[in-house]
């Protein structure tokens, strides 16, 4: 499938591909990492993003159905869910930088000429800066939470919301490459994207965010999309 065809794709059924979502994630081996080959428990849901506010509303009821479902597996338990919104967690960041206030009050003034692009726009450098996953802040505070729901029992599963909007300020691709070195590999991350993740079994699959900008090479994220699909076709 081109990205041509991916955008003009017929929406899918938010519905039932949440209620393959619980049924995939329900059983214990997924949240044991058994089926990954050995590589990082990183996947991705993407979606159309004109399903953004369905998809996000979504979240929290399946989050919901896993903390109380009935475990599959004798030995096992309902599984506690830690939701990571980015755009929250940016506020915070800025917050805790006492930057915040500022920035609100200077972004007109920080936006450059149009013609200059994101080079000349200080705003834009300025949060890029900040909010650099590789960086210092941000991997900070997804270090920090994770590490308070972990002490609490509250990190048997990583969900990642808000990638839209945080965009262009964190891009997808860096920040799974940062959590890589954050949370266990073990520990399942779901990234819920808005746009294309394509998928191949070399280097050159890659994600394309809202479906129209410039697509991130990625590959070491399994795919939902698919996974799901060829449970619907077993």
């Amino acid at each position: 499938m081109t990205f041509g065809d991916a955008a003009r794709r017929r929406p899918q059924s938010i519905e039932r591909d949440f209620d393959a979502l619980f049924r995939y994630m329900r059983p214990k081996r997924f949240r044991n990492g058994e089926d990954t080959g050995g590589e990082p428990a990183d996947y991705i849901y993407a979606y159309h993003p004109e399903q953004e506010l369905e998809v996000a509303r979504r979240i929290p009821l399946l989050v919901n159905r896993l903390q109380g479902m009935d475990p599959v597996d004798a030995d096992d338990a309902a599984p506690a869910v830690l939701v990571i919104d980015l755009y929250e967690l940016a506020m915070q960041v800025m917050k805790d930088d006492d930057v915040f206030d500022a920035a609100v009050e200077q972004e007109s003034d920080m936006h450059g000429d149009e013609d200059e692009g994101i080079d000349g726009d200080e705003f834009y450098q300025a949060l890029v800066g900040m909010l650099d996953p590789d960086g210092d802040g941000l991997k900070d505070a997804l270090k920090e939470r994770y590490r308070r729901a972990k002490a609490h029992d509250e990190a048997d599963l990583v969900f990642v919301t808000g990638v839209g909007r945080v965009y262009p300020y964190i891009r997808a691709h860096a920040l799974l490459a940062s959590l890589q070195e954050i949370m266990p590999e073990h520990t399942p991350v779901v990234l819920f994207f808005p746009g294309t993740y394509e998928k191949t079994a070399s280097t050159v699959s890659v994600m394309r965010l809202f479906d129209r900008l410039e697509a991130d090479n990625y590959y070491r994220a399994f795919s939902l999309n698919t996974a799901i699909q060829e449970g619907a076709d077993a």
